[in-house]
């Protein structure tokens, strides 16, 4: 089974991207996204991720996300 995954991903001012979490709706990522982007130390995007199968929010810091992917905000 197939399904969207939102990432939020923080692009670091010094350089480098990381993963910070995972969400399994849009509407979870952006309302992370707003308390994220309070810290100035990096910029924040919710990107969208198609997963097969299923899982857990604990395997979302093995998720990464692909440079084809759609950007929302």
């Amino acid at each position: 089974m197939k399904s969207m995954l939102f990432i939020l991903v923080a692009q670091m001012h010094a350089g480098g991207t990381q993963t910070v979490a995972a969400y399994p709706s849009l509407e979870q990522c952006r309302d992370a996204l707003k308390v994220a982007a309070t810290n100035v130390a990096a910029d924040y995007a919710c990107l969208a991720t198609p997963v097969e199968g299923t899982w857990s929010l604990k395997d979302s810091r093995y998720f990464m996300v692909r440079e084809q992917v759609t950007h929302v905000q």
